[in-house]
Order: C-alpha cells, then sequence, then structure tokens
C-alpha cells in the first residue's frame, strides 16, 4: 500500500524536506545523500516543533558526515550479522575458519547478539556492550558473555573490513583471574583409562560398537602421541599422513615417527607424531584396507563414547575437581613432554601454540615429583 504526501515543505537551502504522509499525523523529514534519502521522523504534530526537531537532526548527521567521517546511511546489526554469518561459510570452505568455531558464532548471533539486532552498527559502542554485559550478568556467567564478545568482535571486524565503521569500538575491561591448569590423565591414570577401554571393546555388543570404540581408541592414543586439537585430528586423511624412520642415538636401531602437515587454529604446520601414533594409524589401516586417501582417519566424533568412558573408568572428574574431556588428551602429550625436558618451544611449535600459553597453563603446574631423572642425575 502506498501512501500520499498531503503536505511538504522545504528548510536548509531546499536540501531538506519536511513532510506528513496520508497515513500519519506526525510530520517526517528526509534529504537526499549518498544515492539515496535519508528519512526520519519528528514524533510530532505541530509543523513548528518539527521544523526545529528536523534542523537539528540534518545539521548533526552533516557534521558528523563532514568532520567524524561517518557515514549517512548506517546499516542494521541484523543485517551486517547476517551477511557475516554467509562470508564464514567461504571461511569455512577456505580452511581459515574452523566448523566447530562457525557453529558457535552462528550460535550466539542468532541467540543473544540478537540483543543488537535493531542498533544501527556505528551505534555500538562500549556503552552499549557494557550495557549488554550487565544485561546478560542476570542470567549467565561472565564466562558465556566472553564467548558471546568473541563472535560480536568477529562480526565487526566484518562490519570493519566493508567500511560501514571506522574502527572497532572498545569492549568492558576483563578482571584478570587466575589462570587454572588444563586438565590432563597423570601417567597411572592413563594406563587405567587404555585399560578400560580394552575391556569396553572385548565387552562390545555387535561388530558396529566394537568398530567404534576400536575407533575411539585410536582417537585417543593418536592424539596423545601427536598433541593435536580436536578439530585438527578430525580433519586427517589418510593421505595426510606419512611414518618417517630414524635412529635411535642410544643404540643406532630403527624407531618410527609419524609426520603430517594440518591445517590448523593458528595456520599450517607440520607435525611430528610419536610412536604410539604410529601404532595407531597401522590399526586403522588393517580395519580399513580399503581406504581411500581422502577418507578421514577419524570420520566420526566420539564425543558421548569419550564422556561414557571416562565416567566408566572414575576419570570424568580430576582431584582438583575439573571436568576432562577429548582436549585433555593434547593436555596430557603437552604434560608428558615437558615431563620429558621436551624445549617449551619445540612443544609450542608442534601443537601449533605459543610459549606463553604452554608456560601459562602447563609448565607452571609441574612440580619436581613430575620431572623424570635427569633432574638429579650427576653429570656425565
Amino acid at each position: 500500500m502506498s501512501f500520499k504526501i498531503t503536505k511538504s515543505y522545504k528548510f536548509c537551502d531546499g536540501k531538506l524536506q519536511v513532510y506528513r504522509q496520508s497515513n500519519c499525523k506526525n510530520w517526517m523529514a528526509r534529504f537526499y545523500s549518498e544515492g539515496k534519502h535519508k528519512v526520519f521522523s519528528t514524533k510530532e504534530e505541530s509543523l513548528h516543533i518539527a521544523k526545529q526537531v528536523a534542523i537539528e537532526w540534518y545539521e548533526k548527521i552533516r557534521y558528523e558526515q563532514k568532520y567524524l567521517k561517518k557515514p549517512v546511511h548506517t546499516v542494521k546489526f541484523k543485517k551486517v550479522a547476517t551477511d557475516y554469518l554467509e562470508f564464514q561459510k567461504k571461511m569455512v570452505s577456505g580452511g581459515s575458519l574452523s566448523e566447530q568455531q562457525a557453529k558457535s558464532y552462528y550460535f550466539a548471533i542468532n541467540g543473544p547478539l540478537k540483543y543488537f539486532n535493531n542498533m544501527d552498527i556505528t551505534e555500538i559502542q562500549l556503552k552499549q556492550i557494557t550495557e549488554f554485559n550487565d544485561f546478560r550478568l542476570n542470567t549467565v556467567k561472565q564466562n558465556s558473555i566472553d564467548h558471546d564478545f568473541v563472535a560480536l568482535r568477529a562480526v565487526l571486524k566484518y562490519a570493519r573490513t566493508r567500511n560501514l565503521i571506522e574502527k572497532l569500538p572498545e569492549f568492558p575491561k576483563k578482571t584478570k583471574s587466575k589462570p587454572s591448569p588444563r586438565p590432563f590423565f597423570e601417567l597411572d591414570e592413563w594406563n587405567h583409562l587404555k585399560d578400560t577401554s580394552r575391556k569396553r571393546i572385548k565387552g562390545a555388543r555387535g561388530k558396529r560398537q566394537r568398530w567404534e570404540r576400536e575407533q575411539m581408541h585410536d582417537f585417543m592414543i593418536f592424539m596423545v602421541h601427536t598433541g593435536c586439537r580436536v578439530q585438527e585430528t578430525l580433519r586427517l586423511t589418510y593421505g595426510d599422513i606419512k611414518i618417517h624412520k630414524k635412529k635411535n642415538p642410544k643404540n643406532q636401531t630403527d624407531i618410527e615417527e609419524i609426520r603430517f602437515t594440518i591445517r590448523g587454529k593458528t595456520g599450517v604446520r607440520p607435525v611430528r607424531g610419536m610412536i604410539g601414533a604410529v601404532t595407531a594409524f597401522r590399526r586403522l589401516c588393517k580395519r580399513h584396507p580399503d581406504h581411500k586417501k581422502t577418507d578421514k582417519l577419524f570420520p566420526q566424533n566420539h564425543y558421548c563414547g569419550i564422556s561414557q568412558l571416562f565416567k566408566e573408568a572414575e576419570l570424568k572428574v580430576n582431584k582438583d575437581g575439573q571436568i576432562r574431556n577429548a582436549k585433555s588428551f593434547r593436555s596430557t602429550y603437552i604434560m608428558y613432554r615437558l615431563m620429558q625436558n621436551v624445549p617449551i618451544k619445540a612443544i609450542a611449535t608442534n601443537c601449533g601454540t605459543s610459549t606463553d600459553v604452554i608456560d601459562k597453563y602447563y609448565a607452571k603446574y609441574l612440580d619436581s615429583t613430575m620431572l623424570d631423572d635427569s633432574l638429579t642425575n650427576l653429570p656425565e
């Protein structure tokens, strides 16, 4: 349905139009800029008052356009967020964003971040973000809000690259909290977990359940012997893997390691894994003799199976009350390498992380009882 303009007046050298439509008592205002009209409701029935409101609105926008380089036509957060979700599909297919992270952004944007939907993208500043933070604190913990902020930053960065905003807004400063160690399996716990897994394989009901439990067993062995992230491991194919032979420096016998290149969270990197990963890979090949190079090593995510295994082994929670999950396998790799006096830089390089992270969440929690005997050996 179209509405006719019943009355119209022009101000500011004819550039600003104040008008009334047949469907509304309030006066409207508009001016033409950058290829289209900018429209505004004065919410006033009196022409005299509406004129003053419209002129103030017009002059404010023109001032911000000229001196603050602010665009006349702004875009709502909802539109930018929708465009970003389409853009992130390309990032996932290109390997620069993991599927898991993309899902996390999707749920945040279509969930709590709807709070910003009707705001202009340029309107979202520290004040609005702080108000969102306070609003969310009524129902969730700060940690959940921090995850929302990651998705919000991603949308705002996208807006910046599209010249919709001049710069990223500030975010509320986080209060510093003492980092807690990443939960891992101590050696006796790791051996117990493997024993429990083998018993579950033997007690499997039918071929399918046995296959799933064998795959899961090799999945955790592979992770503890390579230090890869969960999603990195799930992306590996048979064609990625190479078995490399080297000499044992102590007795010059042949030993093997596994090598592959992976596109991970921090980019592309080569990875070297220990003999346990070689053994797990060979079992996978034997279990799937007709595999193709493009087939995934682990086509199934064993999230539920791993949780059930931890519960059966009574290892779901560590002695400090922290809940373990599949990420604990990577933590176990890092801690075992530290216990063997492998340099932090070498571990960080192989794991695709920083030395600061290794030191902050792992190395600082080592004590003398966890180190090998080289600590007390006499110099040769």
